[in-house]
């Protein structure tokens, strides 16, 4: 959780390949944490195995602990646990989800500082922030740039060994535009390969 070298670097490179404006990032950040009114990050639950849910052809339900990449949440009807999300998601149910007691991890950016100061007043509970740049307060770098890389970083901070893919397709994007959607899943896949010690699982429907 700590702010390291490795995630500066990869800062660096994600704003050189995209163009984004790292100034407008540490806004983004220091704004969502504005709306972060605890440190629950030490109070999420430790669990061995975790199911991370993404866009492509998910499963109807899924037993055990689940986190669901908030684009996802057009496609998967089941049981989960947490969102990861930076908010370009379906609102409604990203605040639903909030309201009915889910951990909903929000990602700060330089292009989601309006939807944080429309949606975190909407957010109830177990709400905590991760930015892509320096951290402030509450709001952490776990490292990742896409919310489903980001969510596999997320389930090896709970403690997961053994982390099962559900709906991930690095070949063929679901959202638009495509062409930017697949460089950042460049990103992803290159994120996930990079993790030690951890068993990932992809499992195609």
């Amino acid at each position: 959780m700590k702010w390291t070298v490795e995630k500066l670097n990869l800062h660096r490179r994600i704003v050189s390949s995209f163009n984004f404006n790292p100034y407008l990032d540490f806004l983004a950040g220091i704004i969502l944490s504005q709306y972060i009114e605890k440190d629950l990050w030490n109070l999420l639950p430790k669990v061995q195995e975790v199911n991370v849910i993404g866009p492509k052809n998910p499963p109807k339900d899924l037993n055990g602990f689940n986190i669901v990449a908030d684009s996802a949440l057009n496609f998967y009807e089941g049981r989960y646990h947490m969102v990861v999300t930076d908010l370009d998601g379906p609102a409604d149910r990203i605040i639903s989800s909030s309201k009915e007691g889910k951990y909903i991890i929000v990602h700060a950016h330089g292009d989601n500082i309006d939807k944080i100061i429309e949606h975190l007043p909407q957010l109830k509970g177990n709400v905590l922030g991760t930015t892509q740049s320096i951290p402030v307060r509450y709001v952490k770098n776990i490292g990742g740039f896409t919310d489903g890389d980001r969510s596999v970083l997320i389930a090896v901070f709970l403690g997961a060994k053994q982390i099962n893919l559900y709906g991930f397709d690095f070949e063929n994007p679901v959202d638009e535009p495509k062409d930017i959607k697949a460089k950042k899943m460049e990103f992803a896949r290159e994120i996930i390969e990079k993790l030690k010690n951890i068993r990932i699982q992809y499992i195609q429907q």
